[in-house]
């Protein structure tokens, strides 16, 4: 009997390669056929239906921007399932604020508070790469318990209200750096200047040390940058030997960086076995020392080894999420702030006036004020709003979760079944939902002050268990960096390009052009590092 030939075998390789691939398509696509979602093709699913806004985005913009465009031009309900199968995961998306009802009874966050569904697969994958398994952005259940409950104290109100002082300090010296940009009028890059504010700010945070980032070179905080960036390229690329060579170049980066980090985290254990620090109760604790207590208590109990591999991949991965993950917040906010208050100047008189009343005219007096009497910054009433204005319009991202035991979301009566699905609440797309804020493509701070945004519909740092520990420090910092500056500067985007408008959901792109979108690096950031200009205000 004569063998098949090598063509042979490979015709029939691939027809039964492609009848798979059909099969396989049918029975994904016809899912679709009876559930809440915007116009579908068999072949393209929501591919092509996706890609549309996309390419009137720039490069590298943050999905969520296609989310509300979707949502908005098809008229979308609050929950919908998006196929973006086979390059992307099949997606529940939830715009609903109070998504949910059980038995009749209307109850609210059913994904991210009731029932809180662990954390996706793909945010495991996409962030454990830069930060390290175990860390508590992505963990789930017992991991993401334990490092909650060791860290949690570092984050109370209480706390973080004992830091303005220090907060404060911080913010001088970025002022100071900003007088200087004002004198020889340099185009600078405000996210490299702001991210180095920020980060010392963390540092003493958590070390209760200086990095003196501000006015020195910062490469563990550039290696972690360009880290990010070769896993992006890693997530998105379709070539496999420019992923290997990225792979190889985060790897030595993330290396690099946690060499660093190791060195920082040994010499505070030192401090406090050489001082003896008594570390029995948390109050007071600064955060490293948080999650040095139980290893401590127990060498000092033990005189077990000091700090063995284990602990240091534990400590090392949260400090790194803490240090390098979670300045990404306070930095975006506040550049998109200048940006904003930049060409709006009755809202910045309107802060600027604030600012002399609550406090009192001059930034030096308001200073020496700020020491004596730091929870006087709480009655920054409208600068909290415009802070809050900024975050609806340019919230960080958006959460990715999976499925529960139980496998489905009830929204107005319907079960959504949540099995095999990216579970993800978007809150770009409920900020900019008319239906929730009146005018929602205005910069307008008081619309908060008027009280007319209903409840759950604000959610920047997300609700429930999982919500960001770290808000109530970022708004603190946000508040008094502008406290400290925007008296005494007045700043201006640089080398704008304004487009016509694109999107239905802003018109701010005819003013800052592509810089009126945010970009996907780890989270939505402006683009190019939003090169401005600074002068003294008159």
């Amino acid at each position: 009997m004569e063998k098949p030939s090598w063509l042979t075998l490979t015709l029939s390789g691939l027809i039964a390669s492609l009848a798979y691939f059909f099969v396989k398509l049918y029975m994904h696509r016809r899912f679709y056929r009876d559930v809440p979602t915007p116009p579908h093709s068999f072949l393209w699913g929501h591919l092509k239906l996706f890609g549309e806004p996309m390419s009137l985005l720039p490069s590298g913009a943050h999905y969520q921007q296609v989310i509300t465009t979707i949502s908005q031009k098809y008229d979308m309900p609050g929950a919908w399932y998006l196929d973006l199968w086979p390059v992307g995961p099949s997606q529940l998306i939830v715009t609903d604020p109070d998504l949910a009802s059980f038995s009749g009874t209307k109850r609210a966050n059913q994904f991210t508070v009731l029932k809180n569904h662990p954390k996706h697969i793909i945010a495991t994958t996409s962030m454990d790469t830069v930060l390290g398994t175990g860390n508590i952005a992505t963990a789930n259940g017992p991991a993401w318990k334990a490092a909650h409950n060791m860290i949690a104290p570092a984050f109370s109100v209480s706390h973080q209200r004992s830091m303005a002082g220090m907060m404060a300090e911080e913010v001088m010296v970025f002022r100071s750096i900003l007088q200087e940009m004002a004198a020889t009028g340099e185009v600078f890059e405000i996210e490299r200047v702001l991210a180095n504010l920020v980060l010392n700010t963390i540092a003493r945070s958590i070390f209760e040390e200086s990095l003196d980032t501000q006015r020195k070179e910062t490469p563990m905080l550039a290696k972690f940058h360009a880290a990010c960036d070769e896993n992006i390229y890693i997530m998105y690329s379709w070539n496999p030997v420019g992923k290997l060579f990225a792979r190889w170049r985060m790897n030595r980066l993330s290396r690099d960086v946690e060499a660093q980090l190791a060195d920082m985290i040994r010499v505070r254990f030192e401090k406090l076995q050489r001082d003896n620090v008594d570390v029995n109760q948390k109050r007071g604790l600064c955060t490293m020392d948080l999650i040095l207590r139980e290893h401590l208590l127990e060498v000092r109990k033990t005189q077990r080894e000091a700090l063995d591999p284990a602990f240091m991949h534990m400590a090392i991965t949260q400090v790194r999420t803490l240090l390098l993950a979670s300045s990404g917040t306070t930095t975006a906010t506040l550049i998109f702030a200048y940006a904003l208050l930049s060409v709006h100047p009755q809202v910045l008189e309107k802060l600027r006036r604030e600012h002399d009343t609550v406090f009192c005219p001059g930034v030096e007096a308001t200073y020496d004020l700020l020491q004596a009497e730091p929870n006087r910054v709480n009655e920054l009433e409208y600068t909290t709003n415009v802070l809050k204005e900024v975050l609806r319009m340019y919230p960080i991202g958006n959460s990715a979760r999976m499925e529960d035991a139980t496998g489905f979301l009830t929204y107005k009566g319907q079960q959504l079944t949540t099995r095999g699905q990216l579970v993800t609440g978007l809150q770009h797309t409920m900020h900019y939902d008319p239906k929730l804020y009146s005018n929602p493509k205005k910069f307008d701070p008081d619309r908060f002050t008027r009280d007319e945004v209903p409840r759950n519909a604000w959610r920047p740092f997300e609700r429930g268990p999982r919500a960001c520990l770290g808000q109530t420090m970022a708004m603190a910092e946000m508040k008094l960096t502008l406290l400290l500056t925007v008296r005494d500067f007045d700043f201006e985007c640089s080398g704008l390009r304004p487009t016509k408008q694109r999107f239905g959901w802003t018109d701010l792109d005819t003013v800052f052009g592509d810089r009126a979108f945010s970009v996907f690096k780890f989270e939505a950031k402006p683009i190019d590092g939003m090169p401005m200009t600074v002068r003294r205000a008159v």
